[in-house]
């Protein structure tokens, strides 16, 4: 079954939206990414400012992070940490391998799980070949899917669930994760083009089983 470039292009955009939000939370949260061209603390205010500077480069930072990772695996904030550093320097690779392994030490935290699906859809994306595409947004779904369960009021993560499954070509499962959604934002921002998809998989359309 051929992927409809364009509605992968409308999902892709929702997920490097909700990546950069929760990423830029990151960095104000640990105070890291010290090459941001804009001061991150004035979108919240109120903040140390001297948080804004962490000492060293990018690359010192990621070998401290590591260090912390390394020494206590399973704390989820280290992890978060960690992962925000590689995704800024766009070692996507190494930030789903530590964000694996931060869900395999802290498996009921829905963070990680959001944080990971975000990362393999942004892979996804970028990869080469239908095959690989389909595998990366079907783990990103898969991701999303327990960050759902862990937190059944996340509609977020019900939405991106959907829209994964959806790009992996498994439209049961979007469905499914599609009307979680619903049920929680019936007039949400994305409910009209979920509605609108999801008739187009029972009418058997484009994408449709």
């Amino acid at each position: 079954m051929m992927i409809n470039r364009e509605r992968i292009s409308f999902w892709a955009r929702l997920f490097a939206i909700g990546l950069s939000v929760i990423f830029i939370g990151s960095f104000v949260l640990f105070g890291i990414g010290s090459n941001v061209t804009y001061n991150i603390f004035d979108l919240i205010g109120g903040q140390d400012q001297q948080q804004a500077q962490p000492s060293g480069g990018l690359e010192d930072q990621i070998s401290r992070a590591e260090r912390q990772v390394e020494e206590n695996p399973g704390d989820a904030e280290a992890v978060t940490r960690l992962a925000a550093l590689y995704y800024q320097t766009g070692r996507l690779d190494d930030a789903a391998r530590v964000l694996e392994r931060g869900r395999e030490r802290s498996p009921k935290d829905p963070e990680l799980a959001m944080l990971l699906g975000q990362i393999r859809a942004q892979q996804a994306e970028s990869a080469s070949g239908e095959k690989r595409r389909k595998e990366l947004y079907g783990e990103a779904a898969e991701a999303f899917a327990a960050a759902a369960d862990l937190e059944p009021k996340n509609e977020q993560a019900f939405l991106f669930a959907g829209n994964a499954y959806d790009a992996a070509d498994q439209p049961g499962q979007a469905i499914k994760y599609w009307n979680g959604y619903l049920k929680l934002e019936p007039e949400g921002e994305q409910a009209r083009a979920v509605k609108e998809r999801i008739s187009a998989l029972l009418r058997g359309g484009e994408g449709g089983a």
